[in-house]
């Protein structure tokens, strides 16, 4: 098979892999597989198909086999690190992902594993100090991109990042410092997504969290914009200052907005 066959084929597996064609692109891997039995990535992509497919231990079988021709290999921890966390044990989870960026060579990838595992235990520091040393050290120049690769980056990783961080700085009461990502955040996405009603979900989120700090100025900005640009009714808006008060920073209190 040659390097632009097997390019194809991988372009091809991808895709499937989107689509949902995941026993498609099983059959696939495995002709690269027979191909290449000595290839670590094919037997990694092998296990991710079948962590998609929901057979476990096939899953695990093939992360082994990477493991036995590269103990090092950051993918295969990643997956294994899944396959731990789809079955519930959560402590070995981490274990998994800690060692795959354990490695010499930097694994964005298990990073985010990491940052998604301590949210979802609500262990929010540590998803906090994960999350900033992954959005510190990876795709360092995202703001040079083209625009296409910089919504490639938004879905791979940024998107979940961005948004596990300032909720946990949310959670954590550091409501300025979470109003300063919302803002990196739409900062980056605005450098392609030219839409001036986009952001509405973010600046609602601003609106609170400068009435949480009692930032009065920005308050000013932030009600303004709400008012005149968004056209949200007053009275929304004062229920939006009411959820605050109530403690409703991501999330709204129906009773504030009974007629």
């Amino acid at each position: 098979m040659t390097e632009q066959e097997v390019d194809k084929l991988l372009q091809k597996i991808s895709n499937q892999k989107m689509f949902g064609e995941t026993e498609k692109a099983i059959a696939n891997l495995h002709i690269l597989n027979n191909e290449f039995p000595k290839e670590k990535k094919y037997l990694a992509l092998l296990a991710s198909a079948y962590f998609d497919a929901d057979s476990m231990d096939t899953a695990e079988e093939y992360c082994t086999k990477a493991l036995e021709i590269d103990p090092d290999y950051a993918e295969a921890h990643e997956i294994k690190g899944l396959i731990a966390e789809k079955k519930g044990d959560n402590e070995l989870a981490e274990k998994y992902y800690k060692e795959s960026v354990s490695k010499e060579k930097p694994f964005k990838m298990g990073y985010l594993r990491l940052v998604l595992l301590y949210y979802k235990l609500e262990r929010y520091d540590e998803a906090i100090e994960q999350a900033e040393y992954l959005l510190a050290n990876f795709d360092k120049s995202r703001n040079e991109y083209p625009a296409e690769d910089q919504r490639k980056i938004f879905a791979q990783w940024l998107s979940f990042a961005y948004n596990r961080l300032y909720s946990s700085l949310i959670r954590t009461g550091q409501f300025e410092k979470a109003a300063d990502k919302i803002n990196e955040y739409v900062a980056f996405r605005s450098n392609y997504v030219k839409d001036p009603y986009q952001f509405l979900s973010e600046d609602e989120l601003l609106f609170k969290l400068y009435h949480a700090a009692k930032e009065t100025e920005k308050m000013k900005e932030s009600e303004e914009k709400m008012l005149n640009h968004y056209m949200v009714p007053l009275d929304v808006v004062e229920s939006m200052k009411k959820d605050v008060e109530q403690g409703y920073i991501e999330s709204a209190n129906p009773d504030n907005y009974t007629v």
